[in-house]
């Protein structure tokens, strides 16, 4: 097998070719830039019978795992009614990145959360709203877009607001709690270390971990695990096609939305996800 770590517009290119001499691949979040083509790709892999593994490292944290299983294998909060995620980047992209490749922080960041709180709440989004805003006048007049707020709601009646900037330097802000009808669960940030001073000024913390590489390093660790078992050992790779494309819908409704300035409407596409493979590697 091979892993795919170039830019998304790369993709099919590398991957078709990686399929046509039989080896299966792991990527990163997204598969391709649009929902057609990330159907092609899957069609093409099958057709070759490898695998073509997307990751999304948030089902591979032992946090945002935990969530998952407090939301439903224990049920302890009851039928979620909705949930706040907050993604704070970190550190501030450089101004070249923002202006030339950087885009929308909606198509570039909000993919993970999105699969991460369809999977908890295994449902669909039904609708979804976005708008957005720059943070200076430079960025605002070249149409860039660094902070930005989703709101979905699901088939079921879950409310969820997704907040997404550029701009945390306080450090890397991965937030996310689910409300329900018994109780709330959350998923809090980690600090760079857990160091305090206290003294008659207050109370000194460190900020929070510095970048992804950082705060979702065993993630990335167990994907690799995950990779390699479904290599050996046949093991299913727990991210689905359908999950693939019902995300990859949803960012473009949110597109959509924050262009037209409407609430976008999406039919209802079944994504499900297999658990036992990532719990099995998070535990080790």
């Amino acid at each position: 097998g091979i892993v795919v770590s170039t830019p998304t517009p790369t993709h099919e290119e590398l991957i078709t070719e990686a399929a046509s001499n039989g080896l299966s691949i792991f990527t990163e979040k997204p598969v391709d830039e649009t929902a057609d083509k990330i159907r092609a790709l899957f069609n093409t892999t099958e057709k070759h019978k490898v695998n073509l593994c997307c990751g999304f490292q948030r089902r591979f944290d032992s946090s945002y795992l935990s969530l998952y299983h407090q939301v439903n294998t224990v049920r302890a909060i009851g039928s979620p009614l909705t949930a706040n995620i907050f993604f704070g980047d970190h550190p501030v992209p450089t101004r070249q990145f923002l202006l030339q490749g950087g885009g929308n922080i909606i198509s570039d960041c909000s993919a993970h959360d999105v699969d991460y709180i369809r999977w908890v709440l295994q449902d669909e989004v039904k609708s979804v709203y976005a708008t957005g805003t720059s943070s200076d006048e430079e960025l605002s007049e070249r149409g860039v877009i660094d902070n930005a707020t989703m709101v979905m709601k699901f088939m079921r009646g879950t409310v969820v607001t997704l907040t997404l900037s550029r701009g945390a330097n306080y450090g890397y802000d991965q937030r996310c709690e689910v409300f329900g009808t018994e109780g709330l669960a959350v998923v809090r940030n980690h600090p760079g270390n857990s160091s305090e001073l206290l003294d008659d000024v207050g109370l000194h913390r460190p900020k929070w971990q510095h970048s992804f590489p950082q705060r979702f390093e065993a993630a990335f660790a167990n994907e690799l695990d995950a990779f390699a078992n479904t290599l050996l050992l046949g093991t299913p790779w727990s991210v689905l096609e359908e999950d693939c494309v019902a995300v990859q819908r949803v960012c473009d409704a949110a597109l959509e939305s924050c262009e037209s300035g409407e609430v976008v409407q999406l039919d209802n596409i079944k994504g499900t996800a297999v658990v036992g493979e990532v719990e099995s590697v998070v535990s080790q």
